[in-house]
């Protein structure tokens, strides 16, 4: 009897450890998919930033570019839309995440003013 006692709480013991690194190597991977999702805003956010500023250098109405930052690509696409406004799509990736961010800019002159920037889900 003593000896059946002694294996189930060995068993018991046993699963419990098992349930603990079970979860931990399941926190790791949900932290390495939040990092990355980070990144990935980031990278659409700079790209971003840099449509705005080569609006606001060369006052261009449409480009298309692509960068590689870091370990990420990104690309951002200007397009004219009615009157003065502009709609520029930026997407970063790192891996196998994509985020993307659309600004609509209200008008280029005499300033740029956005009317909005948001994340999006898709175009």
């Amino acid at each position: 009897m003593a000896l059946f006692s002694v294996i189930v709480l060995g068993a018991i013991g046993t699963a419990i450890m098992v349930s603990v690194i079970a979860s931990g190597v399941s926190s790791s991977q949900t932290d390495f998919s939040l990092q990355q999702s980070g990144m990935a805003r980031m990278m659409a956010s700079s790209c971003a930033e840099e449509a705005l500023q080569v609006v606001l250098e060369t006052g261009t109405t449409s480009k298309t570019a692509n960068l590689s930052i870091a370990s990420g690509t990104c690309s951002y696409i200007i397009s004219p839309q009615a009157g003065q406004s502009l709609e520029i799509r930026a997407t970063g990736g790192i891996g196998t995440v994509i985020s993307k961010i659309k600004i609509l800019v209200a008008t280029t002159t005499p300033a740029l003013i956005l009317s909005s920037w948001e994340e999006v889900a898709d175009f």
